[in-house]
């Protein structure tokens, strides 16, 4: 602690001394803030503030953001408590994302995640590609819980708002350039027009670059996690008339490079042994090939600085881009609205799981390589109705409608010893079609017999979702092709009601019970058995009380919820045949029940000094899990007491400051300062070795000295250092048990750079 403590005050008192040789005059220092910043979300469809937003939330501004140095999607779990997000095994361009213990730990065209992310207002069907760049962002919303009613299907753990910046409408350029450590370069070029008679437009491109962190030991191969984006958007804003004004914005990003080193971390002597009784043949070949040493010699439970895996490395390529329109008509008190969204991604990975076991034998190939091509394009539109009858009710109504279409080919891979070919695993095909249809409406009034003090509000939404997949797939080498179809339909109403009381203008407290529900689906990496018929849909209601306050004149607050949820249906994947432990099946076979709470509490004691602290707590316990694996001895039966919800940390939280010192005449000069702890998790429910997919707590330091607003005369210009990790701290990200040895990859170490900026 007296580490952080020196990390924090020397900075301070170096930037004081500065401060106070230059400061100016004392009636120039009333711009320092005083108060807590507000920030202004939709998460209901409509402006308000956080406070008046019955809604466990978390809300950042994109200044905050750069503050924070949130350079992607994934960096948001830092921020928000009760949130995980874990890069996919696969790439580290998808990701896991849990609220509140409910999330989905798998990527697939043919299943849906259970948090929903949105961007401008339009819903991101797949995960892949969420950790790159999105330019101008101007603020994220975090909304904890099922948000089924004006969200809908795939929220049932809560769902992520990003929230572009529009043009402004002011002719401006601005130029950034970024450096750091291990190669870290990131370019960015920003315009805005003048308005023309309603019409502006903005043009941002990125560009960045970084090496990886675990050496390649090939000659002339990249090293791993080493990685390049790029990201463009363009915006366009019209105000038509007084009436009607159009918004339109096209976004592009792509980000190349290999994926991670996974490397073996721990050899498991007992299933080896076991190996050699069950299988002695087998064993004896990989004994004389000297396979049970290497993985010996290559064995470490600390972070590899390089590796090497026997088949060349090769990039991961991932390309995205999408088109949103949003055409708004004001009404008399209120406003018509329609957005139409539409993305495609490409994305072409590979990944080698085997750490390497065999750079003894070259011609041997991956010990488990993954090699999937995937693309994917999906059109939505929805069409809103916000407005107000008199004083006293609001209301929210909308059509919605989605679709996509999904290709993937994946071919695994092993190796076999001393021999000169590849194995398949499996070689599979995916083609996949799904459409959704949804009327939602939300109706909220004031009560008058309470001084208009209690505000009702009363929400439904009925969806219909239809689902198809055809699987073509081969098991293992020379097995012939088989080829599976199959449909599915369903349908769900969400209802919701939320009770809102205004005790003063600056103490509220509410109670709410809302429902959410997750598509149900096809598994293809299932055994040939197990793709048809479909699983059912997952279903959660969960009830919330929360109460949010801001004292001292809004120099203080204090925003918390409990939560208690119901989560019934589970879609939960299990190995059914031992034979082939790569394939899992998808069965509804779990209800849990999770209980938690978040605060969030953010102070100015001293004018520029804002402080905030975080935490979540979440207690998921299954109190169902229904083992399918015939060749179980608990086949059939109630086996939730071995089984643990996966990424749900018990425990995380967030504390940070950040100081704006006394204007001075050269800038204003600002630091921050901010640390994030997270409690240990699994990656799975239920496994012969959990320890396997056992992620350890960490918890993470970053700061940042800026000095922004450097007059030019004809120009602003801003500089800043940064540091990320600053404890460096190891930890892994991903860990999955092989049977005779557990393999994953860890954390990017300490990083730290300078950005320098000027606005035209």
């Amino acid at each position: 602690m007296r580490k952080y403590l020196a990390l924090t005050i020397v900075p301070l008192a170096l930037a004081s001394s500065i401060a106070a040789a230059q400061e100016k005059p004392p009636n120039e220092r009333e711009t320092r803030l005083t108060s807590i910043e507000e920030i202004l979300v939709t998460a209901q469809k409509r402006e308000s503030s956080v406070q008046d937003t019955p809604i466990s939330i978390a809300a950042f501004s994109g200044e905050q953001l750069e503050r924070f140095g949130i350079d992607d999607f994934g960096d948001l779990a830092g921020l928000a408590p009760n949130v995980d997000i874990t890069p996919f095994p696969n790439s580290r361009s998808s990701l896991v994302v849990f609220m509140r213990g409910v999330g989905n730990n798998d990527s697939q065209t043919t299943q849906d995640p259970a948090v929903g992310v949105y961007i401008d207002g339009v819903y991101v069907g797949r995960s892949v590609g969420l950790t790159g760049d999105i330019a101008n962002i101007a603020r994220v919303e975090v909304l904890r819980g099922p948000q089924g009613t004006l969200y809908g299907r795939n929220t049932t753990g809560g769902a992520v708002n990003i929230i572009t910046d529009q043009p402004s409408g002011e002719f401006g350029v601005k130029l950034s350039q970024s450096v750091g450590n291990r190669g870290y370069l990131k370019s960015l070029f920003d315009v805005e027009s003048a308005d023309f008679g309603g019409l502006a437009f903005n043009f941002t491109h990125m560009e960045s670059e970084k090496d990886g962190w675990v050496k390649n030991e090939a000659p002339g191969e990249p090293d791993f996690a080493q990685e390049d984006k790029e990201a463009s958007r363009v915006a366009l804003r019209w105000d038509i008339d007084e009436v009607v004004s159009l918004k339109y914005a096209y976004d592009r990003s792509e980000i190349v490079g290999p994926q991670n080193y996974y490397q073996v971390n721990f050899v498991n002597e007992e299933a080896i042994s076991a190996s050699a009784s069950n299988d002695p043949a087998g064993f004896a070949v990989l004994q004389s090939a000297g396979f049970y040493d290497h993985i010996r010699d290559v064995q470490s439970d600390k972070r590899r600085s390089s590796g090497a895996f026997t088949n060349p490395v090769r990039n991961s390529v991932t390309e995205i881009d999408g088109h949103t329109l949003s055409l708004a008509w004001a009404l008399n008190d209120a406003e018509l609205k329609l957005i139409v969204g539409q993305r495609d991604l490409e994305e072409s990975i590979t990944q080698d799981y085997g750490a390497g076991f065999q750079a003894n034998a070259p011609s041997s190939g991956g010990f488990f390589e993954i090699e999937v091509d995937v693309e994917h394009e999906q059109l939505s539109y929805e069409l809103q109705l916000v407005g107000d009858i008199g004083d006293r009710i609001k209301y929210v109504a909308g059509l919605y409608y989605f679709e996509e279409d999904a290709s993937e080919h994946e071919v695994d891979i092993t190796f076999s010893a001393g021999g000169a070919t590849d194995p398949i695993l499996e070689d599979r095909s995916i083609f996949s079609h799904n459409e959704a249809k949804a009327l939602y409406g939300q109706i909220s009034y004031v009560v008058p017999a309470l001084e208009d003090r209690l505000e009702l509000t009363l929400g439904g939404r009925y969806t219909q979702d239809d689902r198809q997949a055809r699987k073509r797939s081969k098991l293992f080498t020379n097995s012939p092709n088989n080829t599976q179809e199959d449909s599915a339909s369903y349908s769900n109403f969400n209802p919701s009601f939320t009770a809102d009381f205004s005790w003063t203008d600056n103490v509220n407290t509410y109670a709410k019970v809302v429902t959410g529900y997750k598509s149900g689906g096809f598994n293809v990496r299932s055994t040939e058995a197990g793709f048809s018929p479909a699983f059912d849909e997952e279903k959660m209601t969960s009830y919330e009380i929360g109460s949010k306050l801001s004292l001292f004149s809004n120099r203080l607050s204090i925003n918390a919820a409990g939560f208690i949820s119901e989560y019934t249906d589970l879609q939960i994947q299990q190995i059914t045949d031992n034979s082939a432990i790569f394939l899992t099946d998808v069965f509804n076979a779990g209800e849990v029940e999770i209980n938690g709470f978040e605060l969030d509490i953010v102070a100015v004691p001293l004018p520029g000094l804002t402080l905030n602290a975080s935490y979540g707590y979440t207690d998921a316990d299954f109190v169902k899990f229904i083992d399918n694996s015939p060749d179980s001895p608990t086949f059939g039966q109630n086996v939730a007491s071995d089984a643990t919800a996966p990424y749900a940390p018990e425990e995380t939280y967030t504390v940070g400051l950040d100081y704006l010192f006394p204007e001075m005449a050269v800038g204003d000069l600002r630091f921050n300062l901010d640390y994030a702890w997270r409690d240990e998790r699994f990656g799975t429910a239920r496994n012969d070795d959990m320890e396997g997919f056992k992620l350890d707590d960490y918890g993470l330091l970053n700061a940042r000295l800026s000095l922004s607003k450097i007059p030019l005369g004809f120009a602003e210009a801003s500089i800043a250092v940064w540091g990320k990790n600053l404890d460096n701290e190891d930890y892994l990200v991903h860990s999955i048990s092989l049977g005779v040895v557990r393999s994953g990859y860890w954390n990017e170490p300490q990083t730290y750079g300078l950005d320098i900026s000027v606005d035209f």
